[in-house]
């Protein structure tokens, strides 16, 4: 089986048995009906979180692909992640684009965030998953491309229900471009790369590792949809009064 048949699998099964990735079956989008805008402003406080962390991650798979030679992937992910923190952006980095955005825009405080226990729990299990053999992390970590474009729509269905339908110009700048070209090169150029050294017997450790991630992730968004509609979601004073 080539690598990209692989890949063409793996999205597939992304595809048809993880809702957390599906626009109508997403564990959030499911309660938007009888949400509040408190409860949504908290699930997008935890999601930024995320943004936040992936360089972090992106470097752990840097340096594993470097250990292992496979300097083709070390330096595509170097690039990622000069793109992350602002190469083409003006030195803005693409989290904080994110956070002024909603924090400017929709009145949601998002850089002083702590993770909350769901949060925490997927940080904790992504550290874990990075501690494996390179074949295991990189599918991981293009678990997290693959998963990019459909989680990042899920987003902006989500903000401009907070926006009641509209989308600030700003924030259709940094979702226009991600959706549009970045994730689509990084998904791309990450493959790409990858299969340059993965050898077959492989194969194995690369879908380990991408579905250890995408169940890592499903887990998240339904936490995350119970807590936002738990009693112990605490918002800003802020936020609560100008909603």
């Amino acid at each position: 089986m080539e690598f990209n048949h692989l890949t063409k699998q793996l999205n597939q099964l992304l595809a048809q048995d993880y809702v957390a990735f599906s626009i109508t079956e997403n564990p959030v989008v499911k309660i938007l009906s009888q949400a509040s805008f408190a409860q949504i402003a908290y699930v997008m406080q935890q999601y930024s979180i995320f943004p936040k962390e992936l360089v972090g991650f992106t470097e752990l798979a840097r340096r594993k692909a470097l250990g292992a030679k496979w300097n083709g992937v070390a330096q595509e992910l170097q690039e990622n992640i000069d793109e992350e923190m602002g190469s083409t952006t003006g030195g803005i980095s693409h989290y904080t684009l994110l956070a002024d955005g909603l924090e400017e825009r929709l009145g949601v405080a998002v850089k002083n965030t702590m993770p909350s226990v769901a949060t925490s729990k997927l940080l904790i299990t992504m550290l874990s998953l990075f501690d494996h053999q390179v074949s295991y992390v990189l599918g991981a970590t293009y678990a997290i491309e693959a998963t990019s474009i459909p989680e990042l729509t899920l987003i902006v269905k989500l903000v401009k229900w907070l926006h009641e339908g509209a989308m600030p110009k700003d924030l259709q700048y940094f979702f226009s471009k991600h959706l549009d070209e970045w994730e689509v090169e990084h998904e791309a150029g990450l493959r790409t790369s990858v299969a340059a050294y993965i050898q077959p017997e492989e194969f194995g450790e690369f879908a380990a590792g991408f579905r250890a991630m995408i169940d890592a992730m499903q887990v998240w968004w339904q936490e995350l949809a119970q807590e936002a509609i738990s009693s112990e979601v605490v918002l800003s004073t802020a936020i609560a009064q100008n909603h």
